[in-house]
This record gives C-alpha cells, sequence and structure tokens, in this order.
C-alpha cells in the first residue's frame, strides 16, 4: 500500500476530508507508533493539530494501527504483489 492509498483508506475509516487526513498522517510520519510514551505522544499531538478530544484521538490512532496492521498481514500473505 503506498502513502495515497494509506490516506485514502484512512480518511475512509476515520471519516475525515483528505486535507485532515494528510495532517493526521503527517503526525504519525513524524512519530514512532510502537510504545506507550509514543501513543500518548501522538493522541496529545491530534488534539493540538486538529482540535479533538482524546477519545477521538485515541479512535485515531487505533483506526492508524488497525489499517498499518492489516497492511503489513496482507504483505506478509502475498510478498510479491497480487
Amino acid at each position: 500500500m503506498n502513502k495515497s492509498e494509506l490516506i485514502k483508506e484512512l480518511s475512509s475509516r476515520i471519516g475525515y476530508n483528505i486535507e485532515d487526513t494528510n495532517k493526521i498522517n503527517n503526525i504519525f510520519d513524524d512519530n514512532f507508533i510502537i510504545g506507550k510514551k509514543n501513543k500518548e505522544k501522538i493522541i496529545s499531538k491530534l488534539m493540538e493539530v486538529i482540535s479533538i478530544d482524546e477519545k477521538e484521538a485515541n479512535r485515531i490512532y487505533e483506526s492508524f494501527a488497525e489499517l498499518l496492521k492489516d497492511g503489513v498481514l496482507n504483505r506478509l500473505k502475498h510478498p510479491f504483489g497480487e
């Protein structure tokens, strides 16, 4: 999954427009996703950048993590593409 596909899929999962989803993706690009402290840092940054509450930021974080997990699993199942 390339970056534009990731952004489109994330946008459809979380229900945000492409512009906001790009901002969200940039936050994830700038931070390592694994680890409790990193999760808290990402959630805090999401709350700051797109003006949302902690519950919504956590939902976005979980959606992004699930999307990455799905992409990795798909890559493992089909390592040479389709």
